[in-house]
């Protein structure tokens, strides 16, 4: 509920309580923003309904009596025939502009020239350039990137050592090695310390 003193949504029930007509519930409200205080009415629609019947009773003739209901329906059918009217009329009006504004388009798009295809000029392959295969850089794998380092050292290397050169984890490096030894690509020459079987 927007607080029609500072505009701020954020309010607080003080007090709830039905109508003494029972038509619909009063909420005392205060914002908690600024602390301004200020009252709403909530009605559903048969007891809106019922509120409006009892404003047409009043006029004249009782609630209980039909004519009374048949009379306030009667009037708010007319109210609604006329609102509708008015709704068709607006309707009516723009019906020409939309039509003139669609013309207009499809003039300005028969009048727009075609797009020039633009023609590129093929080019030839494109040279490779030729790497001996001695000088053909290779990419490791990360198996390969530990079977290298422990090549490099032959009494052996160890795991911490392994860590600082490849830059793998812990757990990585464990899995390479028993992949590696169960392969027979590398022997333990100790604990934590591996060397290559070749």
């Amino acid at each position: 509920m927007e607080c029609p003193f500072c505009g701020k949504v954020d309010t607080g029930v003080i007090d709830s309580r039905p109508t003494k007509e029972k038509t619909a519930i009063r909420r005392r409200r205060q914002c908690l923003a600024c602390a301004g205080r200020f009252t709403t009415y909530e009605a559903t629609p048969n007891q809106l309904m019922l509120l409006l019947m009892k404003t047409h009773a009043g006029k004249g003739g009782s609630m209980k009596s039909s004519e009374t209901a048949l009379s306030f329906m009667s009037s708010a059918l007319k109210g609604l025939a006329a609102e509708l009217e008015g709704l068709i009329g607006e309707v009516a009006k723009f019906e020409p502009a939309k039509r003139v504004k669609r013309e207009v388009k499809a003039r300005v798009k028969r009048k727009v020239p075609a797009k020039k295809k633009t023609v590129t000029k093929k080019k030839g392959p494109a040279k490779k350039t030729v790497i001996p295969k001695g000088k053909r850089a290779r990419k490791l794998s990360d198996t390969g990137k530990v079977l290298q380092v422990i090549r490099g050292h032959k009494k052996g290397v160890d795991i911490p050592k392994l860590k600082k050169k490849t830059g793998f984890a812990d757990s990585k490096i464990r899995a390479i090695l028993y992949r590696a030894s169960k392969e027979g690509k590398i022997k333990r020459v100790r604990r934590g310390v591996y060397s290559s079987n070749s």
